[in-house]
């Protein structure tokens, strides 16, 4: 389905506060979604995948408003894109569909739901040491030095991801790569002890 659509790094996908209804499959490249708060900050709620689904909350329920988030690339962005009536209307007669999409969405809600416990209960090198497990699992890049993650967003987005400051996160780096459970980079981790960084997120 859809229209195939380019997208280059650093554009934007959907915007916060629009009304555009516009739903994309990603194929390739990473985007985040972002949320800008009313003293100006940027929030980072999410990172999507290539097989996710952009605009979908909104092209489901097209009576709610406008745009909660934005949605900017982090790369070079392949997709499909398609109306919200044409997504609802294949929705109507693809029950399979409608399964995956809910599916897609609970285990979004349940990540964002462990987030916030994980804020109140573990302290930032452990939250961050379980971020980055999560994303050497799904989406790591296995090296001769270790699982490359490579994850393009800054110290900042990354504190915003695991509810931190850029301070917290610059010291829990520093203390990760001083027991060499990961390298870092422009814009880039590696993974070099797995098994440590989980046993770091655990608490062990």
């Amino acid at each position: 389905m859809g229209r195939p659509r380019t997208f280059r790094r650093g554009a934007s996908i959907v915007v916060q506060g629009d009304h555009s209804d516009l739903v994309a499959v990603l194929l390739r490249g990473r985007v985040k979604v972002t949320l800008d708060t009313a003293d100006g900050h940027e929030i980072v709620l999410s990172v999507l995948y290539p097989g996710d689904l952009i605009g979908e909350f909104e092209a489901v329920d097209h009576d709610g408003g406008p745009r909660t988030a934005s949605n900017v690339a982090l790369e070079p962005i392949d997709s499909r894109v398609m109306t919200g009536e044409e997504f609802r209307s294949y929705l109507a007669s693809h029950p399979s569909a409608v399964l995956a999409v809910l599916r897609s969405i609970i285990h979004r809600l349940r990540v964002a739901d462990q987030r916030r416990i994980d804020s109140g209960s573990r302290d930032t090198v452990r939250r961050l040491a379980q971020l980055l497990v999560e994303l050497a699992e799904e989406h790591g890049r296995p090296t001769a030095s270790g699982v490359d993650i490579d994850i393009p967003l800054t110290q900042q987005e990354l504190a915003s991801l695991i509810a931190a400051s850029r301070e917290s996160i610059v010291r829990s780096l520093r203390s990760l790569r001083a027991r060499q459970m990961i390298a870092t980079g422009r814009r880039r981790i590696v993974i070099r002890n797995l098994a440590g960084l989980r046993q770091e997120a655990d608490g062990q």
